[in-house]
């Protein structure tokens, strides 16, 4: 099911590889800046924390969160909501 609304929170899986991201990646959208979110990845050798899903800024870089931005409009399509 593609993303229709993006709430911080929701669980999300990358459609396509990107940088660091291999397709099938699962994510938290862990912030919401307007014109598009930012996606925080849960990945093999750097999982997320136990409870992470918002972005509180000290806690993602502390922990070297790896994430991404996605523009609302037109980037969407490259994720699917789990």
């Amino acid at each position: 099911m593609r993303i229709d609304e993006a709430r911080i929170g929701i669980r999300v899986k990358a459609l396509v590889d990107f940088a660091g991201v291999p397709k099938g990646t699962e994510g938290i959208v862990d912030q919401d800046y307007g014109k598009g979110i930012m996606v925080a990845w849960d990945l093999p050798n750097q999982p997320l924390p136990q409870g992470y899903h918002i972005y509180d800024g000290r806690w993602a870089i502390v922990s070297n969160i790896l994430r991404d931005g996605f523009s609302k409009e037109n980037e969407l399509h490259f994720l699917e909501r789990c």
